[in-house]
């Protein structure tokens, strides 16, 4: 059995060890990258730039506004020209798709619908615009680790080719500064992925809340169009 001198030795060695690993300062770790480094630090910002900006358009109250509930309820009432003329006043995902069914008041019932689904589908890209760069980020990133990795790794083995095999802790040293671009690449790539995914569906909860309270309008135009039929 130990001694209690041998465990205290060995819990000594064991915290003196941990105050090297932090002693190692985020900046050093990421300097221990390389020039790889760079990029990836590019895409990290860009990525959280993204997301802050995308999760601030992408709210209920920003792609369907308080405001168009007058217009709405304007049209659902008949006073499509004023719902109109007050719907184009606001800048609004909901408000677009809104005015692309008014403006085609006096056309066939299905033309008002095509317009509203066309300029919905239009919205709809245009919300998930950025997202599409936060997945080619995610996709991006890894990659950049692992070319950073191979880089490395090559390095590494030019050292061992020059100095021999007589300090194969190099060669050691080499391969963990190697992974840090891994390490790195995949930190960056797994968040962003699934904020990407989150925002995604985002966009289609949006999307289905715009088309439910859109609904109600086109339901008065076709009641409209039966009376003036039926008359």
């Amino acid at each position: 059995m130990a001694s209690f001198v041998e465990l205290c030795a060995f819990a000594a060695l064991l915290q003196d060890g941990a105050e090297a690993v932090t002693r190692q300062s985020v900046w050093e770790f990421l300097r221990a990258g390389g020039p790889v480094m760079v990029p990836l630090g590019v895409c990290s910002v860009v990525a959280l730039a993204l997301t802050m900006e995308r999760y601030l358009r992408l709210r209920p109250e920003v792609a369907l506004p308080p405001s168009l509930e007058e217009p709405i309820e304007r049209a659902i009432h008949g006073e499509r020209a004023r719902a109109l003329e007050a719907a184009a006043a606001i800048d609004a995902p909901a408000a677009r798709i809104l005015c692309a069914g008014l403006r085609r008041d006096a056309l066939p019932l299905l033309d008002i619908e095509r317009a509203m689904e066309d300029q919905a589908a239009k919205e709809a890209d245009a919300m998930r615009g950025r997202i599409r760069a936060l997945s080619l980020i995610a996709a991006i990133a890894p990659l950049l680790g692992l070319l950073g990795t191979v880089l490395g790794l090559n390095e590494a083995f030019h050292r061992v080719v020059r100095a021999g095999l007589g300090k194969p802790e190099q060669l050691a040293a080499g391969i963990e500064e190697a992974l840090i671009t891994t390490i790195a690449g995949l930190c960056i790539a797994i968040p962003v992925m699934l904020i990407a995914s989150h925002l995604n569906a985002k966009v289609r909860r949006i999307m289905h809340r715009i088309d439910r309270r859109l609904t109600p309008v086109v339901d008065a135009i076709v009641a409209e169009r039966r009376r003036t039929d039926a008359a």
